[in-house]
């Protein structure tokens, strides 16, 4: 639809269910999710295991969209900084409670501000998984190894493309250019003054970049496509021994790599930018067992033991889960400006510290030389930096005391980040914090030690 403003017209705006069109989208009718196994017996120790399947996430956990029909009041308290109050608590509305306009304005609802639409044909997220490995039975302990993989595709991924300045006004610069910047940032006469109804774009001026957006009347146009995909490759490996004789272990080692096209470098893309998952961890290891001392009374040794000594020497058991696992990628979001090999940036994990996570020397760190209304080509990633990786230690030791043949009593120990291990949060990436490359909060809790008696009978 076409929307009159000033001396030139521009195309877009709301458009409102009515009798005829009275859902939210077309919902995706292809939840095919097939799935197949299968299990085969190479000899009485030894097994073949595997499988593929397809799995869909329908898109219906979006929140309702309702422009027009939810609508805001903010409490204003004073318009003199102080001075007088117009609003307090038990008046904290005096000009009345701004009533939603509803649909009465039409296209004209919202125009001036940023505006949230979702496409009518929608497809829901797909995720294929498939496993193929072999299990082992050697005298009692389980060894296990598995390919494990998953293709995510037709990910919901935002994008604000529809309203994005066009990419031929932006610098493409590898310096900051600001020519570019003072032209995108100046001020001119606004074509909208006192033409939008309610808030925003509704000065005498405006900046040129607004101007300048395929729909100008609003400042943005969130979205979202159906078109995102991701890949997982892993190995997985297990060794698992079952409680007996008062004994268990299991070990656990995965060594993967998630990649996704989900994001853009710049709002004006059209291709996705491929990178690392933030969520992937290359290696992980975890261990946890559980080991009943065999001293005391109905354990392997000390069975005569009489009641004095077994308080003292019988009945202890001690357990854990110990967690290894590698550091994530870090993302860059700034539109950085960097001179050097993108290779030596990382510094080896032996020797970073808290005040310099990464090499910085390469980087742009002035504010009046940062880049700005640029087109950006770096990507957000750089080899080998990453978080910090998992250390954590989870111990207990419990105590059991034998009151009578059914009644017993435990007195546990739980030592949560046994060894007070500092889990430190991300390194500042902004170029321009002083903090640049260095870490300044704890993203874990100090060691927990909880004692607790536990009466069985």
């Amino acid at each position: 639809a076409e929307v009159p403003v000033a001396d030139f017209k521009v195309k877009g705006g709301y458009l409102f269910a009515d009798s005829k069109n009275r859902g939210f989208w077309n919902p995706d009718t292809n939840n095919f999710e097939p799935r197949i196994g299968f299990a085969y017996r190479v000899s009485n120790h030894t097994v073949l295991r595997g499988g593929v399947g397809v799995y869909a996430v329908p898109f219906n956990i979006t929140g309702t969209n309702q422009p027009g029909f939810s609508q805001s009041t903010s409490i204003v308290p004073t318009l003199n900084a102080g001075l007088t109050f117009v609003a307090n608590l038990s008046n904290p509305f005096p000009d009345g409670v701004a009533t939603p306009p509803g649909n009465k304005d039409g296209l004209g609802t919202f125009l001036g501000r940023g505006v949230t639409y979702f496409p009518l044909d929608v497809r829901n997220p797909m995720s294929t998984r498939f496993e193929f490995g072999a299990q082992h039975e050697l005298r009692g302990w389980l060894l296990q190894a598995s390919y494990v993989g998953n293709r995510g595709s037709d990910l919901t991924v935002s994008s604000n493309i529809l309203n994005a300045i066009p990419r031929k006004y932006l610098s493409t610069s590898t310096e900051r250019d600001q020519t570019t910047i003072d032209f995108l940032s100046a001020n001119v006469t606004n074509p909208f003054a006192n033409l939008i109804p309610g808030q925003g774009l509704n000065g005498t001026t405006t900046g040129r970049s607004q101007l300048l957006r395929p729909f100008p009347q609003f400042t943005s146009i969130s979205t979202v496509r159906f078109d995102g995909s991701s890949r997982y490759h892993s190995l997985q490996a297990k060794v698992e021994k079952r409680l007996s004789h008062g004994f268990s272990f299991l070990m656990s080692y995965t060594l993967s790599k998630l990649m996704e096209k989900a994001s853009f470098l710049n709002e004006q893309d059209t291709e996705y930018e491929e990178r690392l998952n933030g969520a992937d961890r290359r290696q992980r290891v975890v261990f946890s067992s559980i080991f009943e001392i065999p001293f005391g009374r109905g354990r392997k040794f000390g069975t005569g033991w009489n009641r004095g000594v077994d308080a003292v020497l019988g009945g202890w058991q001690i357990s854990g889960i110990v967690q290894f696992q590698s550091g994530g990628p870090l993302n860059f979001d700034d539109n950085y400006l960097f001179r050097g090999d993108r290779n030596s940036v990382v510094i080896p994990a032996s020797e970073r510290t808290v005040d310099r996570w990464f090499k910085t020397g390469g980087f742009e760190t002035a504010n009046g030389k940062q880049l700005g209304s640029n087109y950006r080509t770096a990507p957000r990633q750089f080899p080998g930096v990453e978080t910090q990786g998992l250390n954590l230690w989870d111990l207990s030791v419990i105590k059991a005391f034998s009151i009578t043949e059914k009644t017993r009593l435990q007195f546990r120990t739980e030592l949560i980040n046994a060894f007070n291990h500092a889990q430190f949060s991300d390194p500042s990436r902004s170029a321009t914090n002083s903090a640049f490359g260095k870490i300044t909060s704890q993203s874990n809790l100090p060691r927990n030690i909880q004692l607790a008696l536990r009466l069985v009978f």
